[in-house]
Order: structure tokens, then C-alpha cells, then sequence
């Protein structure tokens, strides 16, 4: 193979790899401690959360993203701080908000309501700074066609923890 064949085999070998994005695979949405968050999984969750909510496909993919990112961060935390969060205290959430028991009612919304309510008590049970400072230490990687993890703040993009636990998880 003479030079020319080889400098173009590794450029696009290099652009291939840059266009998978960060994530481990393009099949992953996220990692979260090297656990996979499916895109298949982000993108039916998105489809519940957008015909329950009326959200643009955008939006309700990168809300999707973020709730099922922070759910696996907060079952991660969960057990690194020893905090226990059951499903009778996650059902009992649920039973209080009458449009998170709806979309947990529908295939793809259990999922979503179970990543919002375990994220939302967990951020309860330690507080939104503690909670924030343990998230911040998982390795959380983002497929960046959703958007960008700040660790710092345990934030998705341009959501904030206040305005996501504030947003479609748990409206009354």
C-alpha cells in the first residue's frame, strides 16, 4: 500500500471514530459507569413522553436522555451511599402524580417513571447538593447527538437538576 492509500485509510478510519460520537457504541445513547443506556430505549421512551406531554421529538429526546441517565446515576449512588430507595416509596410518588401514572401505564413509560421517581427521591434523601456532588463522580458519557453531560452540576445539556426535577418528571 503505498503512503498516499495509508494517509487516507487512517483519516478516514480517525473521521469514522469521530462520528461515532463519545459514546461506547452507536447503539448507546449513554454510559453511565460503563452501564448502557440503549438508544432503542431513549427513543421509546421519548415517544411516550412526547405524546403525553405534546413535546416536540427534540425535546422529549433529550428530556428521555437525561431522566434515564439520572435514574441509573441515582441507582449507582443509591448503593455507593447506601441509601435505600424501594419500589413501595417509588409507587407511592407515582400515586401522587396522576400524569406520571399514566405514562408509567404504557410500554416504555414504566421505564422512564422508574429512572424520575428513583432520581427524585434519591435527590430528596441526600439533598440537591450532596446528590449533585455523588453524581459528579460517575463517569457519564453522553451520545453527543443528545447533547453534552456537565458533571459539575449533574446537568444534560442546557437542563439544569432543578429545572429537570421541575420539568416532566413529576408534574401534579
Amino acid at each position: 500500500m503505498n503512503k498516499a492509500a495509508r494517509t487516507l485509510a487512517a483519516g478516514v478510519a480517525v473521521a469514522a471514530l469521530a462520528l461515532t460520537g463519545c459514546a461506547n457504541s452507536p447503539a448507546d445513547a449513554a454510559t453511565v459507569n460503563g452501564v448502557r443506556i440503549a438508544d432503542s430505549t431513549v427513543r421509546e421512551v421519548a415517544r411516550v413522553l412526547g405524546q403525553a406531554t405534546g413535546s416536540e421529538t427534540g425535546l422529549a429526546l433529550k428530556q428521555a436522555t437525561y431522566d434515564l441517565v439520572l435514574g441509573e446515576a441515582a441507582r449507582q449512588v443509591a448503593a455507593s451511599t447506601g441509601t435505600t430507595i424501594t419500589a413501595a416509596d417509588q409507587q407511592e410518588v407515582i400515586g401522587q402524580y396522576p400524569a406520571v401514572a399514566a405514562v408509567s401505564q404504557v410500554p416504555g413509560g414504566a421505564e422512564w417513571a422508574d429512572a424520575a421517581t428513583r432520581a427524585f427521591l434519591l435527590q430528596e434523601e441526600l439533598g440537591a447538593d450532596k446528590f449533585v456532588e455523588e453524581v459528579g463522580k460517575l463517569d457519564v458519557t453522553i451520545n453527543p447527538r443528545y447533547g453534552q453531560w456537565d458533571a459539575s452540576r449533574a446537568s444534560f445539556g442546557d437542563a439544569s437538576l432543578a429545572r429537570a426535577a421541575d420539568s416532566a418528571t413529576l408534574r401534579r
